[in-house]
């Protein structure tokens, strides 16, 4: 049976420590729900059916989390974001957040149920760069990716925009669409990640977004996990999500900023991180398609493998990273082209777009048996 589910911009965070474990005990379960879930100052229930609470932003989830015993949450930030340009009028900016922002001073949460701390046992960790580099993913995760591997440039951050399309998978299936920075040996990578997915079951939360504490929620309207309420058609109208993340350069925090309407959503503290304190040494843009048990992968992208034509195949342009002094470039030219074995996706480095789109690539594929 196949689902036809929302689509969802994943925030993902794996570093040496562990973030979470999902304990069996239903009494464990219990209390990590109720340790979790802040009260709220005020209440929403979305059309998807999620409940999300306003919490008072120096009470959130996030600062749980042993590394942020003494954090002070940041308001104001040294980026260069200014710098980037908007979505062109070829593509239309999706939609997503809160149609009523939280009271100022709150950030809206994602109310956690016991269920979705047992959902969070089968949600995959997405593989890192190096171990793609080094072909030691998990045998049903598929991956295509372009990396930057000019490690001479240290880089402060990276972003680009990426089309997004409503697929269906399998209810084991998983399909995710991201922009990787990392650093770190393969053994204790420090790795973000951040892009949108469709998974078969209705994941939205998993042991990505608020279910593992470290990610600190400022807007008061969009957050980790909302779901994108339009989506691009094969041949016709195209919506993208633009994302840049960059470290500030007076605290050493990650900010994930949308960049269409510069929503500053929030940031990763660099308390978190061993080896990302200083800029990243890697970035990559690509998918991953996780097979279910039958060894069928899902659909990527578009469901299309790319052909040349923009309207046909998932698009993430206007690649960039961001060196030392603010400025964005685009990949340099020792990057790395990688088109998992399986033959159902496929990748294409447009390099310079003559639609002027910048540094661009194509990618993703119908899916099919991938083992």
């Amino acid at each position: 049976m196949k689902l036809n589910v929302e689509l969802v911009p994943l925030l993902l965070l794996f570093f040496s420590l562990s973030l979470c474990e999902i304990k069996e005990d239903d009494l464990d379960l219990e209390r990590q729900v109720k340790t979790m879930n802040k009260p709220s100052i005020k209440t929403f229930m979305t059309k998807e059916g999620d409940t999300i609470d306003c919490i008072d932003i120096n009470k959130q989830p996030a600062l749980d989390h042993p590394l942020l015993k003494d954090h002070k949450v940041q308001t104001k930030l040294n980026l260069h974001v200014t710098n980037l340009r908007r979505t062109s009028s070829n593509a239309k900016s999706v939609g997503f957040g809160l149609k009523e922002p939280c009271p100022i001073g709150t950030v809206p949460i994602h109310r956690v149920t016991k269920e979705d701390l047992i959902r969070a046992r089968s949600i995959p960790k997405i593989p890192s760069v190096a171990a793609i580099r080094q072909n030691t993913v998990s045998s049903n995760q598929h991956v295509v990716s372009l990396t930057d591997n000019m490690i001479e440039n240290i880089k402060y951050g990276g972003g680009g925009g990426t089309t997004v399309y409503n697929l269906t998978v399998a209810h084991d299936q998983f399909s995710t669409h991201n922009m990787w920075i990392e650093t770190g040996p393969p053994e204790h990578i420090s790795m973000i990640v951040v892009g949108w997915t469709v998974s078969g079951d209705g994941h939205r939360n998993g042991c990505y977004n608020v279910l593992c504490p470290g990610f600190v929620q400022v807007d008061t309207r969009l957050m980790p996990s909302s779901p994108l309420r339009c989506s691009s058609t094969y041949g016709g109208w195209q919506y993208e999500v633009a994302l840049h993340i960059e470290q500030d350069r007076n605290t050493g925090n990650w900010w994930l900023i949308e960049t269409d309407q510069k929503i500053k959503v929030g940031y990763w503290p660099k308390e978190l991180f061993l080896y990302l304190r200083n800029g990243s040494l890697h970035i990559a843009w690509g998918g991953i398609g996780v097979a279910g048990s039958n060894g069928f992968c899902p659909p990527m992208g578009s469901g299309h493998r790319p052909d040349g034509l923009i309207q046909h195949a998932t698009v993430f342009r206007r690649l960039h990273w961001v060196r030392s002094n603010g400025k964005s470039l685009p990949p340099s030219d020792k990057t790395t082209e990688w088109v998992d074995k399986s033959n159902v996706y496929g990748l294409m480095n447009h390099r310079y777009s003559l639609y002027g789109f910048g540094y661009m690539i194509s990618f993703g594929g119908p899916g099919g048996h991938c083992k």
